[in-house]
C-alpha cells in the first residue's frame, strides 16, 4: 500500500498486489524452427503475444528431454508447449510434479499432438484431427461461440472474425462441459482445462500459429494468454527427490502460502 502522506483521499492511495509482478513463461515447441521463416514457427506468435507483459524463457538446447527440465529449473511460472506430442516418461513425471506444486502448463495442438499425446492433457482426445473436407469435418470454418462463465475468459468479447479450420477433438464425457473454457459454434471445445494439484493444465485445441486458425493473430488471443498467465504464481523449481527445493524454503508437501482473493479492489 502506497499513500501520499497527509492526503486522506482514495486518489492518494495505490495498492500493489501480485499482478504487479511479471510472470516468467517458458516456451518450447515440437516443431523445427526455421530462422529464415519465423512466421512458420508457432513460437513467433506466442512471443509477440506474451512479450509485452511477461519475461520469456527459451531453452538453450533443441532436445525436449533437456529443454523442458531446464526451463522448470529456471523457476518458470507458466510452461507453454506448442505441438509437443508424447514426452519421455522421466520428463513427463517432472512436469507433473511441477504442475502439482502450482505450475501452469499450457499446450497447443498440432500434427504431433494429434498423432498421440501423454496424459498431461485436461481431457482425453480422439485420434487424429478434424479438418475442412476430412472425416468428422465441417463445410465452413467454425467461428467462436463464447466463453464459459466459469472460465477466466468470461467477459471477453467474442471476435466475429476469428475462425477455426482444424482442431483436435475431445472425447465426449460427463465432465467435458465443466472443463471447456471456450467453445466453437458447433459446441466442440476450443480450450479445455483441468486442475491438477495446485496447478492447472490447459489445452488449446488449435495450433499456436495460423495453420489451423487465425486466432493467434487476433487481439483476443493476447487477452486469453494474459488471463491464463494471471492464474499462475511465482512458481518454484520442481522439488528434488527428497522433497526439498533449492530456491525457496517451502517443501513440496507444504500448503500454498498465498490464497487467491475472492474479490480485488484497485
Amino acid at each position: 500500500r502506497l499513500e501520499i502522506a497527509g492526503e486522506a483521499s482514495a486518489a492518494g492511495v495505490q495498492l500493489l498486489d501480485d499482478r504487479s509482478q511479471r510472470r516468467t513463461v517458458g516456451l518450447v515447441s515440437g516443431a523445427s524452427v526455421d530462422q529464415a521463416q519465423p512466421l512458420l514457427s508457432p513460437l513467433y506468435y506466442l512471443d509477440r503475444a506474451l512479450s509485452p507483459f511477461t519475461e520469456l524463457r527459451r531453452p538453450r538446447v533443441d532436445n525436449l528431454d533437456e529443454a523442458v527440465p531446464a526451463l522448470i529449473d529456471e523457476g518458470v511460472s507458466v510452461l507453454i508447449m506448442a505441438d509437443v506430442g508424447r514426452l519421455r516418461d522421466s520428463v513427463r513425471d517432472e512436469v507433473a510434479r511441477w504442475v502439482d506444486q502450482g505450475g501452469v502448463l499450457v499446450r497447443f495442438a498440432g500434427p504431433r499432438l494429434a498423432g498421440g499425446s501423454d496424459d498431461l492433457i485436461p481431457t482425453p482426445l480422439r485420434a487424429g484431427d478434424r479438418t475442412l473436407g476430412g472425416s468428422l469435418s465441417w463445410d465452413d470454418p467454425q467461428p467462436l461461440s463464447g466463453f464459459s462463465d466459469a472460465s477466466p475468459f468470461a467477459g471477453l468479447d467474442v471476435p466475429g472474425d476469428v475462425t477455426v479450420n482444424r482442431q483436435v477433438l475431445a472425447e465426449p464425457g460427463p465432465d467435458l462441459s465443466e472443463r471447456s473454457w471456450a467453445l466453437l459454434a458447433d459446441g466442440t471445445p476450443l480450450v479445455t482445462a483441468s486442475q491438477q494439484g495446485r496447478g492447472r493444465i490447459i489445452l488449446f485445441h488449435v495450433s499456436a500459429d495460423t495453420a489451423w486458425s487465425n486466432l493467434p493473430i487476433s487481439g483476443t488471443f493476447v487477452e486469453m494468454l494474459r488471463r491464463i498467465v494471471a492464474l499462475s504464481g511465482a512458481a518454484a523449481p520442481a522439488a528434488d527427490t527428497d522433497g526439498e527445493t533449492t530456491q525457496t524454503g517451502r517443501a513440496s508437501g507444504d500448503p500454498a502460502s498465498v490464497l487467491p482473493p475472492v474479490r480485488l479492489l484497485d
